[in-house]
């Protein structure tokens, strides 16, 4: 008895070890993918933002500018805006404050702080032929003073 106690136990550790080394493993995969993103955003680099982008990305801006409303942007409008000039330009710093992946869904709660303001941003991911795609982005901005 206490031999099938001792292999059950060491079995379902073997197991928990396993999933937890796959769970962090997702956790790097998503934090590259969002580093290396920003990096393209901040470069204007809209051939390489787009590869990190489902069909159906979206930018949900709220309250944008003070003007109370909420604005939706589809990708080819981001990417136009990052193109433009309008979005985009400027190094950021990266730092991942909540990841929360269940199988192939995740939400990722980032802080991007550049020179002149701070973005608080939420994205949404889908894992699509096991590659994570970024499918939602909820920005929150916060304008640094200028001396």
């Amino acid at each position: 008895m206490k031999k099938i106690l001792l292999t059950v136990l060491l079995v379902l550790s073997i197991a928990g070890s396993n999933a937890q080394n796959k769970n962090e493993m997702e956790n790097k995969t998503i934090e590259t993918l969002i580093t290396a993103y920003a990096a393209a955003v901040d470069t204007k680099n809209t051939a390489a933002a787009e590869k990190f982008l489902d069909a159906e990305f979206r930018v949900v801006l709220n309250n944008y500018n003070n003007n109370g409303t909420t604005t939706i942007l589809t990708k080819n409008q981001y990417l136009g805006m990052i193109k433009d000039g309008r979005a985009g330009g400027s190094k950021r710093s990266v730092s991942f404050l909540l990841t929360d992946i269940h199988e192939n869904a995740a939400i990722v709660k980032v802080k991007l702080e550049g020179d002149k303001a701070v973005f608080t941003n939420y994205y949404s991911l889908i894992k699509r032929d096991n590659q994570w795609l970024i499918v939602n982005d909820i920005p929150q901005l916060i304008s640094k003073p200028q001396n």
